[in-house]
């Protein structure tokens, strides 16, 4: 702790060994990672509703892969962590009103989204796939996205993932709109009993449900999308940018990263340093 402590009051030593002309500047373009290391307290964003990513436990908490990783990015910068709940719709809106210092879970890096934002080193590779459950002969009853026509295919709410899936391949030829769930709890619910033929969910999603729950889930199909996520900061928060891709190519290095992957989806599923 002492050593997490001392580089929290190196990086603040750091920030603060300017000319006059850096100091008028910072008045001016406020240091994040400076607000951080005075306050004592890093705050992320984090959406609860992307198991094993982030998700509410029994108990009310929010745990998960990105809240490991963030209190990990805490731990060696010496501060506490405290999560704000946010959503696809509300994510955004926090960010540059400065209620959250970065957003986890989740956000895509692309160049849309890297003209709005600052990007962090992509930490994950996630995918968008349709999954089918197995009966209980182990028979699969659906191989194809000509098999899925006209069925009921479901997916958990969320506008931009919904135009995806209606402009692709597993919708041609098909008149039939899918059925959006509220969590994906409930969208893997009606998957279970048979309401929905089949899903449509994150790879890491899915990986996770085999592995650690041992669910009878079949992917079919090509991916609808394949993306990298990074973790999106307020343009000019450079200071920051650079310390959390330091601290993540440092967790890739020391095993922090591979450690926190395989508990929860029973594999190294990092890209850090690798790509």
């Amino acid at each position: 702790m002492k050593l997490r402590r001392t580089f929290g009051i190196f990086l603040l030593l750091m920030l603060f060994s300017c000319t006059d002309r850096r100091v008028e500047q910072e008045e001016t373009n406020d240091s994040s990672l400076a607000k951080i290391i005075v306050n004592n307290e890093l705050v992320v964003g984090i959406d609860p509703s992307v198991p094993p990513l982030s998700f509410y436990s029994s108990s009310g908490g929010i745990i998960g892969y990105e809240v490991d990783v963030a209190q990990a990015i805490a731990d060696k910068l010496g501060v506490k962590l405290r999560l704000v709940p946010v959503t696809v719709e509300t994510r955004i809106n926090e960010l540059e009103n400065r209620a959250i210092d970065y957003i986890a879970s989740g956000f895509i890096n692309n160049a849309r989204n890297a003209e709005r934002f600052l990007l962090s080193t992509p930490y994950v590779r996630d995918a968008l796939i349709v999954v089918v459950a197995q009966s209980f002969t182990g028979e699969m009853p659906y191989r194809t996205f000509a098999d899925l026509r006209n069925k009921r295919i479901g997916l958990v709410a969320d506008e931009e993932i919904g135009n995806i899936v209606i402009n692709s391949p597993l919708y041609e030829h098909s008149s039939r709109q899918p059925y959006f769930y509220p969590r994906l709890e409930n969208l893997l619910i009606a998957l279970d009993y048979g309401q929905l033929e089949a899903v449509i969910i994150n790879l890491l999603t899915y990986y996770s449900k085999i592995t650690k729950e041992k669910k009878s889930y079949r992917p079919i199909g090509d991916p609808l999308v394949i993306a990298t996520y990074s973790y999106a900061l307020r343009k000019g928060d450079d200071e920051l940018l650079k310390t959390i891709n330091v601290l993540l190519n440092d967790m890739a290095q020391d095993g922090t990263l591979r450690a926190i992957s395989t508990k929860w989806f029973g594999a190294d599923v990092s890209i850090v340093g690798k790509y």
